[in-house]
């Protein structure tokens, strides 16, 4: 008799740990939505406003750390033409560029080649 009046009140236990153990993971999926996938999801539409918003003569920056003016917009939207110095273009992808930087500033970090 022992054994059965055990099981039931491990039943009864149970039934009570299940409702916590949902609340629980409730709140676990409400920290995870709010600690990195509303992040990420803000930070994305942003990023890709960004990219819709590119023109031609905004100096840029590459996630490979070229810096550049572009100089083309081509009509597949998926490359962008960017002069990196006087006579060289390069032909990148759209979603490479990271930020776009002011006015001004390649002129600013421009270094003049060492004479010798």
């Amino acid at each position: 008799m022992s054994i059965i009046s055990t099981a039931y009140a491990a039943d009864g236990a149970a039934q009570n740990g299940d409702f916590s153990m949902i609340i629980v993971l409730t709140i676990c999926m409400i920290a995870v939505y709010f600690l990195f996938m509303r992040p990420n999801n803000k930070k994305r539409k942003e990023m890709q406003k960004l990219l819709d918003n590119l023109a031609v003569g905004d100096e840029v920056l590459t996630n490979g750390g070229i810096a550049g003016k572009i100089v083309k917009l081509p009509d597949n939207k998926e490359y962008v033409l960017v002069s990196v110095s006087s006579g060289v273009v390069m032909q990148i992808k759209r979603n490479y560029v990271v930020a776009v930087l002011p006015k001004g500033t390649l002129e600013a970090i421009a270094v003049e080649p060492s004479k010798k």
